[in-house]
């Protein structure tokens, strides 16, 4: 009953907002009242995180729709290969490559690209096994599912924000916001390194503006990350993310006489922070 209920409200929540589906306490379930006064401040600290976290960014699906919606297409090879997910083993590489592998299994599946969605999907699966999220797909048998219902991109999407659903609640009840954040971060990074990459070759206006509007995203996300920026790999993430974003903030400006320079700075910087993220081993 558990599993249907929460099926159902991935795909309310799907229609709603498009993937900004997480919940609040309030319809989860009442709280606990017999808990005390300290858990519950240590709860509020949480869910105040939560909160901020959800309001603050778009999930990776519906960013994915976006430039979907833009004009995005599929380009083979653009992708990390799903072949690389064994290959991550240190808990950072991991919640990084989890969003960038979530950001490649939306891609294919939003360009009816169902045998490569499906290679995606297990590499999601690889990486939350790896942080220990396997409850995510335990009792909900996203991978068969996901493999029947191969062809019904729409079925596939709801799927998708289930396991986006699954994984929220579960990093929330956990208190692990630390992957969460970092796998964000993986996602805003894959799908920013498709569209440059796309628009490197070939201009085009509403992908360019759909990329500029990621700007206020990454903004709340350096904030979230800088919480954890006395580790050295944090550190090193936010300083690249606010070079880029650097970049960002000037292509949004009225300077319209170093658009084309700083669009070459920005190709540049996101391509180097990808590949140092699909390359950490």
């Amino acid at each position: 009953m558990m599993i249907k209920t929460r099926f159902a409200a991935a795909a309310i929540l799907l229609t709603v907002a498009f993937g900004c589906n997480q919940k609040s306490d309030k319809e989860n379930g009442a709280a606990d009242t017999t808990a005390t006064d300290t858990s519950a401040a240590g709860n509020l600290e949480t869910d105040t995180q939560v909160q901020d976290f959800v309001q603050s960014l778009p999930s990776p699906i519906h960013v994915a729709k976006i430039f979907q919606r833009a004009g995005l297409k599929y380009i083979p090879g653009m992708t990390n290969s799903p072949g690389n997910a064994a290959k991550y083993m240190s808990p950072y590489s991991k919640s990084v490559n989890l969003g960038v592998y979530t950001t490649d299994l939306s891609y294919c599946t939003f360009n009816n690209q169902s045998q490569e969605a499906i290679s995606f999907f297990k590499a999601v699966k690889t990486m939350t096994d790896g942080l220990n999220l396997t409850s995510i797909f335990e009792g909900t048998n996203l991978v068969p599912r996901f493999e029947k219902n191969i062809g019904n991109t729409d079925s596939l999407v709801t799927l998708m924000a289930l396991m986006s659903m699954e994984s929220d609640f579960l990093l929330k009840q956990t208190s692990r916001m630390d992957i969460a954040y970092l796998s964000f971060a993986g996602a805003w990074i894959e799908s920013s390194y498709i569209a440059t990459q796309i628009l490197k070759n070939k201009r085009n206006q509403d992908i360019l503006s759909k990329l500029l509007d990621q700007n206020h995203s990454l903004g709340k996300l350096i904030t979230l990350l800088d919480a954890y920026k006395d580790k050295e790999e944090f550190a090193s993430l936010i300083a690249s993310l606010t070079d880029i974003k650097t970049s960002l903030d000037a292509l949004n400006s009225e300077n319209t006489i170093a658009h084309e320079e700083e669009f070459k700075k920005l190709v540049e910087k996101v391509e180097k922070l990808r590949n140092s993220v699909v390359n950490d081993n």
